[in-house]
């Protein structure tokens, strides 16, 4: 027997995700990805029905924190998308879900996104592409969902790829700030001395809802706000990127504590070196886009169609 699951607010959600026509427009295959250091990564390609061959770009979707790639709204987004004839692989990192075992040759590793090291969403992004390649795909754009737009924007500063045709950032607070609290660093090292850096910080460590990190995760995180924040010597990382960027943020999204038009201007006026940089406010979406996925693929297909993305038509259904 399935239920219906209730979703934020206590609304009902769930129905419309089982009788979704869609998916029967498109083909969906799970696929697997191997980073360089021994991690076995998921993911899901949704393509249009009939597709005989890769079509570019491929979109690649990753995951916000404690979120996976087959969440609902993710994959709804690739049914759309795929709908209107572009291919789409959602992706797992090794930072999927709360927490995650993975089986690496150098044993159990405790990973998800409370104990995972930021710095590795390189690995798993380099494995996702290399994937994208041996499935016959030649470009790709990188979309990051929250804190998927900062690993995003910090693997394409690292490489610069030039498949990488695009970096988009979807509702990415965490690409222009940090979120954690300050005035941790004294607990947190010392838990990493004494032996106890897996161990997790009080509930609370976070800042939309009770949440928490490990204290290594939190003794690193020195290291993520020099990559995505800069230093006096370093750009942040959207200064870096030579790619076109696109942005939004959803009007529902707007807190005391995240307010979404500065976070957008930020972005615009430090993406020097981007070629092309689309911001938006997206009325009527707040950060899950539950029950809101077309407002979003409507907005991304006519983001990509200004830096001449489009898609290659769906095979008509017989």
């Amino acid at each position: 027997m399935t239920r219906p699951r209730n979703g934020k607010n206590g609304q009902r959600r769930g129905r419309r995700y089982l009788h979704d026509t869609v998916e029967t427009a498109v083909e969906e295959r799970i696929v697997y990805a191997e980073t360089v250091d021994g991690f076995d990564l998921r993911g899901a390609l949704i393509r249009p029905q009939g597709a005989s061959e890769p079509a570019d770009p491929l979109l690649i979707w990753i995951h916000t924190r404690q979120q996976s790639f087959a969440d609902l709204e993710y994959v709804r987004i690739g049914r759309l998308l795929a709908g209107r004839g572009f291919h789409f692989l959602t992706v797992d990192t090794r930072g999927h879900d709360f927490g995650a075992w993975y089986r690496t040759p150098d044993g159990p590793r405790l990973q998800g996104s409370a104990w995972e090291r930021f710095s590795d969403c390189v690995n798993d992004i380099d494995a996702w592409i290399e994937a994208a390649r041996e499935l016959g795909y030649r470009s790709v754009v990188l979309i990051g969902h929250g804190f998927g737009g900062a690993k995003s924007l910090h693997f394409q500063a690292q490489r610069q790829l030039p498949q990488v045709a695009a970096v988009v950032l979807a509702s990415s607070g965490s690409s222009v700030r940090d979120k954690l609290p300050a005035d941790l660093s004294d607990l947190a090292q010392r838990m990493v001395a004494e032996g106890r850096g897996l161990d997790l910080l009080p509930w609370g460590t976070g800042e939309n809802y009770a949440s928490s990190v490990s204290a290594e995760y939190y003794v690193a995180r020195s290291i993520l706000r020099k990559e995505l924040y800069g230093t006096p010597d370093l750009p942040p990382a959207v200064a870096r990127i030579r790619c076109p960027l696109i942005a939004w943020f959803g009007r529902l999204e707007d807190r005391p504590r995240r307010r979404v038009a500065q976070f957008l201007e930020w972005i615009d006026t430090n993406a020097v070196k981007s070629p092309h940089v689309d911001c938006a406010l997206i009325d009527g979406i707040g950060f899950f886009y539950s029950g809101r996925e077309e407002v979003v693929v409507q907005h991304l297909c006519a983001a990509l169609e200004r830096i001449g993305l489009v898609a290659k038509a769906p095979v008509p259904l017989a």
